[in-house]
């Protein structure tokens, strides 16, 4: 069989004559950057072949995205003898820049899993003091203990002052981040985060769906794949504290997909019918049953999904912003390859999601990528100058989200490009090319690539498509609660994108409405709902109360989305929107 060497790894594997480069990478784990999850349709995995023969299985996409000699597309090129492979650094999945941050207003410590200690204690009186049941055979039963009880059980019984943890952890589509949690008083002792393991199956999340759907083992292979990330996670958080068997409680919050395939549920009745009816309640296992490295007495709860495109991250979101908490009226958006948009109050929300694109993660950007390190994160232009920080304080190879938010209003601001979003042709800096008008934000010589880094026309278009369904969605949903956006009290940003972004460059192009609000944001609401719900009975009661109120709207045929998407597609947008934007720049 043909044997495939990756550089500059040094990865090895050896497979069948006619299997693909972007299949090999993923039997080994190889990171081969891959949006489109293997269909040759966004040009992101490619790569140099050194040495050996290799057979282009799509001419149409190579053609399309192969401009340099001896270069192919990972997933469209089949191995036909040995071959040597050279990863370049714009299609490797790089150190990403990771959000751990999130925020806790308030503490309510009553863990479903709570740790009891005793200096000179028999076990047998402390259970008929307290109307404790034994749920195991204890190893002791005297002396100095520690108790473990969960709902009136005693689950461990451990000799002297020992420790006792949970985790909590926000399952991301590309990011999996967990803390670690002293049980007995709720102090976060660590946290770690790394990809999700997934995404050698593709990036985006529906790619890694028809993969699920596609083989019969597709499930159990991303399960398998998240599970693998997060005990490698959990060995990191305990590293110099104990070892996995103390711990003995896990909540997660991910996405309605990336829940299921962490506890290995099919998703195809998902996609069976456009009405998809979930039970709205959390999803409880014993942690072993995932393949969790815990303690083989530890619980798994996973928040609840509301629907197919609103699921525990947000509910998290909620339980972290107290939206349903307040008497304020609150907005909330958690910004991705889809935008979900919760709109509230005391006893009530209001939600929906819009499929901003990837865009805002830096794909279908010529020069996107995510926040990785060597991409453009922050850009001010001044005069005919751009400057510009980057990730890593590295020379830059890409622009991610933030970056690209920075450079759109940046652009605007300064006249280089109109409302329609056409660069102007005789500005020093834009440049034509066989594909149209480019600006440059860094010459050859400042980019790590050794060629200029451009934004071109066609990335402006595609930016304001996505900035102008997540403004769309904010107006729709505003409307439906019989409400303007003069009403909202407090807006919410959740999410790395939006922890990251320049709140009123955002506004500048459009991407969000002028409010008064008051702007909170959030960071890593997910993470810090669930770890609210490890460290709260009322919280994890909570989750699924959230759950079951929501009013979900789908925005997909509605005729008022369509009207406000229309006028959102130009800079900044609708005129009534945007009025001290219109004032200053229009």
């Amino acid at each position: 069989m043909p044997l495939i060497t990756f550089l500059p790894s040094g990865k090895r594997v050896e497979v069948e004559k006619g299997r693909t480069i972007l299949s090999a990478a993923q039997d080994v784990g190889e990171g081969i950057r891959s949006l489109c999850g293997g269909k040759g349709s966004c040009g992101k995995c490619r790569v140099a072949v050194r040495k050996g023969e290799v057979q282009v299985i799509s001419e149409e996409a190579h053609e399309k995205f192969i401009k340099d000699e001896g270069y192919y597309l990972a997933c469209q090129t089949a191995v036909v003898g040995d071959v040597e492979v050279f990863i370049p650094p714009e299609s490797r999945l790089e150190k990403q820049q990771i959000l751990k941050e999130f925020f806790v207003e308030e503490r309510d410590f009553n863990p479903a899993v709570r740790v009891e200690h005793y200096t000179d204690a028999f076990l047998p009186e402390i259970l008929s003091e307290k109307g404790y049941r034994l749920s195991i055979t204890p190893e002791v039963e005297e002396g100095e203990l520690t108790l473990v009880i969960r709902n009136g059980n005693v689950i461990d019984v451990l000799p002297g002052k020992a420790e006792v943890y949970g985790l909590a952890i926000d399952v991301g589509t590309t990011t999996i981040v967990a803390a670690l949690v002293d049980l007995t008083d709720g102090r976060i002792l660590n946290i770690a985060s790394d990809y999700n393991g997934q995404i050698i199956y593709g990036e985006e999340v529906l790619s890694r769906v028809e993969f699920a759907r596609s083989r019969r083992d597709g499930i159990m292979i991303l399960q398998k794949a998240v599970v693998d990330s997060i005990n490698r996670l959990v060995e990191n958080l305990l590293e110099g504290y104990a070892s996995p068997d103390r711990i003995y409680d896990v909540v997660a919050a991910g996405n309605t997909l990336m829940t299921h395939f962490l506890i290995g549920k099919d998703v195809e009745y998902l996609f069976s019918s456009s009405d998809v009816k979930l039970n709205r309640k959390g999803y409880e296992y014993r942690g072993i049953e995932l393949g969790l490295r815990v303690n083989d007495k530890a619980g798994f709860y996973a928040l609840p999904s509301v629907g197919r495109f609103i699921g525990g991250d947000i509910v998290g979101d909620i339980i972290a912003s107290k939206i349903v908490d307040s008497a304020t009226i609150s907005l909330m958006v958690d910004l991705g390859t889809n935008g979900e948009i919760v709109i509230g109050s005391e006893g009530w929300a209001m939600a929906t999601s819009v499929a901003s694109g990837p865009a805002f993660e830096g794909y279908e950007i010529k020069h996107g990528s995510r926040a990785v390190e060597g991409a453009i994160d922050h850009v001010k232009i001044e005069g005919d100058e751009v400057v510009y920080s980057v990730v890593g304080n590295t020379k830059p190879r890409s622009i991610c989200g933030s970056g690209l938010i920075d450079l759109l209003a940046e652009l605007f601001k300064n006249g280089i490009v109109d409302v329609q979003g056409t660069l102007k042709r005789d500005h020093p800096r834009v440049i034509l090319t066989e594909d149209g008008a480019e600006f440059v934000v860094a010459e050859a010589d400042e980019s790590a690539t050794g060629k200029p880094i451009t934004f071109t026309e066609k990335d402006i278009e595609t930016l304001i498509k996505s900035k102008a369904a997540v403004c769309a969605g904010i107006a729709v949903l505003v409307k439906k609660a019989g409400l303007s956006m003069k009403d909202i009290d407090d807006f919410y940003i959740a999410g790395a994108f939006g922890y990251y972004i320049d709140f009123d460059n955002a506004v500048t192009i459009g991407l969000f409405p002028e409010m008064r609000a008051r702007v909170h944001q959030i960071g890593n609401g997910s993470l810090a709902g669930a770890y609210m719900v490890l460290t709260s009975r009322r919280k994890r009661e909570l989750a699924d109360t959230i759950a079951a109120m929501f009013a979900y709207f789908d925005l997909a045929t509605d005729a008022d989305f369509v009207d406000e998407y229309r006028a959102a597609i130009s800079l900044p947008g609708k005129a009534e929107l945007f009025p001290e934007i219109y004032a200053k720049y229009v």
